[in-house]
């Protein structure tokens, strides 16, 4: 069955709405969504540049409710920001092209998150930021289709850390420029 403009563009559409769903609802700490718009029923999940650890493949109730809820339960306020999203084996529409089972997404990440100050501190909680790489794969689930909802989840999200607070890149341009 040939792939066309139409059903490309839907699942473009699609595929984009639910990497950029992540963030959101991390930020409005939205966990039943998470299970019933955005995560296949177990992930491959990859958080080792952020948090230590390794890699892990788990249930998604078990990664949200075990490991998403206390993360962002230490922040009074966040923001996670997606943008840059690359769909590199996507197919164009084409006789030649059917509909792809599962999809490659790339993008760039940020976090921005304002920790909740320690019990007792009357200092005010400092500012952290972070940012790196998403390299994360979709599947369509053909049942969601069939029931008027987006088919496509998230199977694998890996986040690559490729800063931290600026890693010492503002003090050494403002070094650079008391020279």
């Amino acid at each position: 069955m040939p792939y066309t403009v139409s059903q490309f563009l839907l699942d473009k559409t699609n595929i984009e709405e639910v990497i950029l769903k992540v963030p959101l609802y991390y930020d409005l700490k939205s966990l039943p969504a998470l299970l019933t718009e955005v995560y296949a029923p177990t992930l491959h999940i990859d958080y080792t540049s952020l948090l230590g650890g390794a890699p892990l493949t788990i249930p998604s109730h078990d990664w949200v409710h075990n490991y998403v809820s206390p993360l962002i339960e230490v922040y009074s306020s966040c923001q996670h920001v997606t943008c840059g999203i690359v769909l590199p084996d996507l197919p164009q529409p084409s006789e030649n092209h059917s509909r792809p089972a599962t999809v490659t997404v790339l993008a760039q990440v940020a976090g921005h998150l304002v920790p909740k100050p320690p019990s007792g501190d009357g200092n005010a909680p400092k500012l952290v930021h972070n940012g790196g790489l998403l390299e994360a794969e979709v599947e369509r689930f053909d049942g969601l289709e069939r029931e008027g909802r987006n088919p496509w989840r998230i199977t694998r999200y890996k986040v690559v850390k490729g800063w931290d607070n600026g890693a010492g890149v503002m003090d050494a341009v403002k070094e650079k420029r008391q020279d």
